[in-house]
């Protein structure tokens, strides 16, 4: 069953930010995600959740998108993220 991950991120630091995104999609593929949307200007609909630069990864399931998460080879990668941009991350399953 496929699985989603999806982050709005607000950047501090777009110059690490680009490097961030060169680096990591690679290992997103690597743990057979893929990018489906990624977005520097949402549209606000609803409700009081503020969008930013949002992204929308899919992945075969959510053992995929723990193993990245967890990985050895994303530690640095998230350390950059998180120095660099607020991110809230939710991953869910789909039907």
């Amino acid at each position: 069953m496929a699985a989603y991950l999806v982050g709005n991120v607000e950047i501090e630091d777009e110059f690490t930010i680009e490097e961030y995104r060169r680096r990591a999609l690679p290992l997103v593929e690597k743990y057979g995600g893929k990018a489906l949307v990624i977005d520097a200007t949402p549209v606000y609909v609803e409700g009081s959740w503020i969008p930013r630069n949002m992204i929308l990864l899919e992945f075969p399931n959510m053992s995929a998108i723990r193993g990245l998460l967890t990985s050895p080879e994303y530690a640095p990668l998230a350390a950059m993220r998180q120095a660099s941009a607020h991110t809230d991350l939710v991953a869910f399953g789909g039907l």
